[in-house]
């Protein structure tokens, strides 16, 4: 069953269903069946240390202990930064209306590469919020699914079949190179006195 997001427009609040679109859906999957000499189906199995215990599927699982080899449940772990500082938690955004405020360019979406595309309906949206998506406008929002120690910029855009998507990403890190950052390299080496020719660096052979 489809999750459902609260949004707030204005002084409007509306309810969409979300719907996941991953490459499954998009371009189908290959599932791979092994069989052995028999023809018997292979069952995925581990190996453990001792090179003669064999752990079927699902017989290991991944746990938390403390500094004293402890065993303690996810529940009592508490998220702090290096500074030993807790970090406050947000919540899921499922659990309260989303307001919907920051229009942005589409040179700021493209900043953010997108990581999961959510396809979502229609029914009862915003007119006015409608109306500027079918204009091109991108409009920008935390987002979280289940709630963490931070948000994802969330999008929500409009396409040229009136389809409406929300696009989760993250803030893009890469810093572009053009010809004027080459060129001030190019005129500070020349600022250092450094000849430009290729030949500063020249290897004799002969010494060989």
């Amino acid at each position: 069953m489809a999750r459902k997001l609260e949004f707030i427009f204005g002084n409007e609040t509306f309810t969409v269903e979300i719907h996941k679109i991953d490459r499954t859906k998009i371009y189908g999957r290959v599932k791979t069946d092994t069989f052995d000499a028999n023809d018997k189906p292979c069952d995925l199995a581990t190996l453990a240390r001792d090179g003669r215990t064999i752990i079927p599927f699902g017989g290991t699982a991944s746990g938390y202990v403390n500094t004293e080899g402890l065993w303690i449940d996810r529940d009592d772990l508490v998220p702090i930064n290096r500074d030993g500082d807790t970090i406050p938690e947000v919540p899921s955004s499922f659990s309260a209306p989303t307001k919907i405020t920051e229009e942005v360019s589409i040179e700021a979406f493209l900043d953010h590469p997108i990581r999961l595309s959510y396809h979502l309906s229609t029914e009862g949206i915003n007119e006015t919020l409608a109306k500027k998506l079918k204009g091109g406008a991108i409009f920008k929002f935390p987002f979280s699914y289940r709630g963490g120690i931070y948000y994802d910029p969330a999008f929500l855009m409009m396409d040229l079949d009136g389809e409406l998507w929300m696009l989760i990403g993250h803030t893009s890190d890469i810093e572009f190179v053009g010809y004027e950052q080459a060129a001030i390299c190019a005129a500070r080496a020349q600022e250092l006195g450094e000849d430009d020719s290729g030949e500063r660096d020249s290897f004799d052979f002969d010494m060989l």
